[in-house]
């Protein structure tokens, strides 16, 4: 008989809901001996002392083994937990845990499990850190860019709200891209949702001393990125993940037009990071044709003007 057959049953739930992970201490107070454990062990993957691997590896399956190892005040950090908060859009392939006490790191399948002395305060299972907590971890050992795509996406999905976050950046003595967490989390940052969005308002808009539209804006034909209503003017901002379905951004695009004769201009990374200036001049100008009566700002960047 297959070993995991012969699992009682109690113990083959708790497996379940532990991804396929079980501690030694669990098998016997489960009920076996540490003869039968050895016998079933044989087919098993032992991933450290103590801690067995019963099904295939996962990344919920390092989590897990990751939280029990490190004992009962042990929580998921770093960008794992901000997967687990649905923060972070991918499986990262290594899992930081943090632990008051000092622990080895090992491998499950292709994550590896590497563990931070600290005492973090856990919950949910398995278990994490919070995720304002998450999201300064994020930070601490992420670009500016990721990092705004964390807090952005907590945002949106209102995980959390500015104030937690800014409170628990006040608590912090050192906070990397101190600055940028606490703009996202201002009303000049409201509705912002990705890194792009931030990268365009830093870089164009405010950089050119344009005014911000109102964002994430409801619309008969569907939801846009940023709306001057005032001016007539629809921005979008394409990323790749988000926006691979042309042929429905055009009929968007038309039907806008068509109700209240909004204009789309629509940018991506390139025209974003590399060509604000130009990007800035072209909102700008047909902000101008709507009846915005101001000019735009020069920023180091733009081009000289040339004089006669």
């Amino acid at each position: 008989m297959r070993p995991r057959q012969s699992l009682p049953p109690p113990l083959r739930r708790l497996a379940d809901d532990q991804s396929g992970v079980l501690t030694t201490a669990q098998l016997t107070d489960g009920g076996l001996s540490q003869d039968v454990i050895s016998r079933m062990a044989r087919d098993w993957h032992r991933v450290a002392q103590g801690l067995y691997l019963l099904d295939p590896p996962s990344f919920l399956g390092a989590a897990w083994a990751g939280v029990l190892r490190g004992g009962a005040d042990a929580a998921v950090g770093g960008r794992a937990a901000g997967f687990l908060h649905g923060v972070v859009r991918d499986e990262p392939s290594d899992v930081t845990i943090w632990a008051p006490r000092e622990h080895l790191g090992f491998a499950v399948g292709e994550w590896s499990v590497r563990f931070r002395r600290s005492s973090r305060r856990g919950r949910l299972t398995p278990r994490r850190t919070s995720v304002e907590e998450t999201l300064l971890d994020i930070a601490d050992e992420a670009d500016e860019n990721e990092a705004v795509s964390a807090v952005a996406r907590a945002f949106a999905q209102k995980k959390t709200t500015p104030g937690r976050v800014l409170a628990t950046v006040g608590k912090r003595r050192a906070v990397r891209h101190r600055a940028v967490l606490e703009e996202l989390s201002t009303a000049a940052g409201r509705g912002i949702e990705s890194a792009l969005e931030w990268q365009f308002h830093r870089k164009v808009l405010q950089a050119h001393g344009l005014p911000l539209p109102d964002r994430q804006v409801q619309r008969e034909a569907g939801r846009v990125d940023g709306r001057y209503e005032e001016y007539g003017l629809i921005l979008e901002l394409d990323g790749k993940r988000d926006h691979g379905n042309w042929s429905r951004d055009m009929r968007r695009d038309n039907a806008n037009i068509v109700d209240d004769d909004s204009r789309t201009l629509r940018y991506g990374w390139h025209n974003t990071n590399d060509e604000p200036c130009g990007a800035a001049t072209q909102v700008a100008t047909l902000l101008r044709r709507g009846g915005w009566s101001e000019q735009m700002q020069r920023c180091p960047a733009c081009p000289a003007v040339e004089t006669q």
